[in-house]
């Protein structure tokens, strides 16, 4: 591995850790005669976790921290002096093998800045995916963040190789949304969203039909909301989530504490430290409503200090 391959390596790597929405669960890939790794229960060092609770290594990168839009809340906004890096498709398929072979890792979870448009950086994302199934037989684990905006016959190559995929909605409310990141729209979100799930259902038809048919995005998708950097409670928050656990195929919503990584924009709030305690409420409520089919209720008109609203967010669940 040469030393520039390292050095973009240390960048992206640094770059994608503000994206929490990876985890494994939910998939089963065997080891094959003559293919590379395997997602089977049993197997699993770190850094994320499966279904049953096992600990899965993830190579956890950015394709490019290159990008054309300017979120005001994101560390990689187009205006931004940070260092910049992109992998070539071949470099980064190299690197997970690499990797792999050394026992880093059991997988790869691929995210990107969104270069020239949508539709040129999700190509190259279904490149990568392709060439380690296809060329080098990989097997293990494969999570690739769905670009916003992206055409449906890219989404839907996405989904014959990669394992899980992914949309982050960001900010929950549109208008939020648009005061951070004008560049942005829900559509943008939600459209990839459904192209995934009619992807999934459409494949669970064809395989009850066709014993054979290649499997559809296995472990279905997942997103992530930012929490904290816009006005939103935590009722906001969790009406939302209820609204897209409705969707069979929507797996995880992970919810990220703000950071405040650009404080010069005015339009952010000026926070010392992530809110963690909110963050871990809005996870504990989130279990209640995956899990035990618990329902948002109502929100009170009361008004009550931020302390006791966070508390609250898991009292003003009900059956």
């Amino acid at each position: 591995m040469n030393e520039n391959v390292l050095a973009k390596l240390k960048i992206l790597a640094e770059s994608a850790k503000y994206d929490v929405s990876c985890s494994s669960s939910g998939t089963v890939r065997r080891n094959q005669s003559g293919a590379l790794g395997n997602t089977v229960g049993g197997w699993g060092i770190c850094h994320s976790f499966a279904e049953d609770g096992r600990c899965i290594s993830l190579l956890k990168i950015m394709l490019t921290n290159y990008c054309i839009y300017d979120c005001a809340y994101c560390i990689n906004r187009r205006s931004n002096d940070i260092p910049r890096a992109t992998l070539s498709v071949s470099e980064l398929v190299d690197l997970t093998i690499e990797f792999y072979r050394r026992n880093y890792i059991e997988g790869l979870f691929l995210s990107s800045g969104v270069v020239r448009n949508p539709d040129y950086t999700m190509e190259r994302l279904v490149r990568v995916a392709k060439d380690l199934r296809l060329v080098h037989k990989f097997n293990g684990y494969i999570h690739l963040k769905s670009i916003p905006g992206a055409s449906r016959e890219l989404v839907n190559e996405a989904g014959l190789y990669a394992d899980r995929l992914s949309v982050n909605i960001e900010i929950p409310k549109e208008e939020n949304l648009k005061l951070l990141a004008p560049e942005k729209d829900h559509k943008s979100v939600y459209q990839p969203m459904r192209y995934i799930q009619q992807g999934i259902l459409t494949n669970k038809e064809d395989r009850k039909k066709f014993r054979h048919v290649p499997r559809f995005v296995p472990a279905g998708q997942s997103t992530q909301m930012i929490v904290g950097a816009t006005t939103e409670s935590d009722k906001d928050i969790l009406y939302l989530s209820s609204s897209l656990y409705q969707h069979p195929t929507m797996r995880r919503v992970y919810y990220s504490g703000y950071i405040s990584v650009n404080t010069y924009d005015k339009r952010l709030p000026a926070l010392k430290q992530p809110p963690l305690v909110r963050e871990n409420r809005l996870y504990q409520a989130d279990w209640l409503l995956r899990f035990y089919q618990f329902k948002v209720n109502a929100a009170r008109k009361s008004k009550v200090d931020d302390n006791t609203a966070r508390m609250q967010s898991i009292k003003q669940l009900g059956v």
